[in-house]
């Protein structure tokens, strides 16, 4: 029996607040990426700087016409955050079946996705 392991976290909460969502003509799939009008699922250019945003705020002395002031983030940084979109369709999965929020770890069957709170 497969089991899956998830924690689900205040981040993941916090980013699927600003997740934008649509759905692909013909295709009927619901999805976050719509390059035409949206470069990014979260509204900015670069993911990685709405991510941040999103979780950290701004500066507060911010300047975006200030190109010295660009945010470059180092591998450990954008592997953390890729490691979090991606858990985000897990996150979200928890969150509809449970129906809440509660942060913590959660368990369940892999052929069998019925989420329980592990204590």
């Amino acid at each position: 029996m497969s089991l899956i392991k998830f924690e689900l976290k205040e981040e993941h909460v916090k980013l699927l607040k600003h997740l934008r969502w649509g759905v692909k003509d013909k295709n009927f799939l619901v999805s976050t990426d719509n390059p035409d009008e949206d470069p990014s699922s979260f509204g900015e250019n670069n993911v990685y700087d709405a991510i941040d945003l999103i979780l950290n705020g701004r500066p507060e002395k911010f300047d975006p016409l200030n190109t010295e002031d660009i945010k470059v983030y180092s591998e450990e940084e954008k592997e953390t955050m890729d490691k979090l979109f991606e858990e985000l369709t897990l996150a979200l999965e928890v969150i509809l079946y449970v129906g809440s929020f509660e942060l913590g770890n959660y368990k369940c069957r892999f052929h069998d996705r019925q989420w329980k709170k592990i204590a």
